[in-house]
């Protein structure tokens, strides 16, 4: 297995955990000291806000508190779908603090599964998993450190849009356009926050250069995600 075919992969996590949304909002901590990873979550010095979520009448504030939400959960599942010069679909599990579980589908056909638990990394291979020689875990942004607003810098014109319905759930909307940290390709963005809780269902991106054009995550926190290292032949 070369590193070429793990990277559209890897690239897929970093966009799911927010690449190019809320990645902005987290530390960039280096690797995951403990490699024995677990599902016992970091503790945080103050805990995050819980409950029903509203505007505030600071759309930035808004976004701040709702990434420290975003933060705090345990555990979730996301589906994005990418169009672009590398169109693909992917489905993401994440247990914090460092447990992955991601398949991607591309459009001609044919997918890849990958496995990254700690600095572990376990990928199928027609119908074989095997562990791979590169620790991808350890590039993955740790969920669980501390959250910091200096990446807030990158954000613009951030704005509260109004209520909207998504899949059935009563959801916030908030505007913003942005480049990635130290300059990159700019992007519009919408993100959809849950009335509920305060977490974020929806997130689009439209980019106005480079290979990937758009981008579409949607978050599920109710199944319940269990995610062990496979039998590796």
């Amino acid at each position: 297995m070369t590193k070429r075919m793990i990277l559209p992969a890897l690239l897929l996590v970093f966009a799911v955990l927010g690449c190019s949304t809320i990645k902005e909002l987290v530390a960039e901590n280096g690797p995951v000291e403990n490699s024995n990873a677990s599902n016992t979550a970091v503790v945080r010095e103050t805990e995050a806000p819980t409950g029903a979520f509203a505007p505030s009448g600071d759309p930035k504030a808004d976004i701040e508190k709702m990434a420290d939400r975003f933060l705090s959960i345990n555990s979730f599942r996301a589906k994005m779908t990418t169009e672009g010069k590398m169109s693909m679909d992917a489905d993401l599990d994440f247990i914090a603090p460092d447990r992955f579980r991601l398949k991607t589908v591309l459009p001609a056909g044919g997918s890849t599964k990958m496995i990254l638990i700690g600095k572990q990394t376990y990928m199928k291979l027609g119908d074989n998993w095997q562990k791979m020689p590169v620790d991808i875990g350890s590039k993955v942004p740790n969920m669980r450190e501390t959250f910091t607003r200096d990446g807030m810098k990158w954000f613009k014109e951030i704005k509260f849009e109004g209520e909207e319905m998504v899949d059935g759930k009563p959801a916030y909307l908030y505007s913003y356009t942005g480049e990635a940290p130290g300059g990159g390709n700019p992007y519009s963005s919408k993100i959809w926050i849950g009335k509920a809780d305060g977490q974020p269902i929806k997130i689009t991106a439209v980019y106005s250069a480079g290979d990937l054009k758009t981008m579409a995550i949607v978050y599920d926190y109710d199944t319940e995600i269990t995610i062990e290292p496979p039998v590796v032949n």
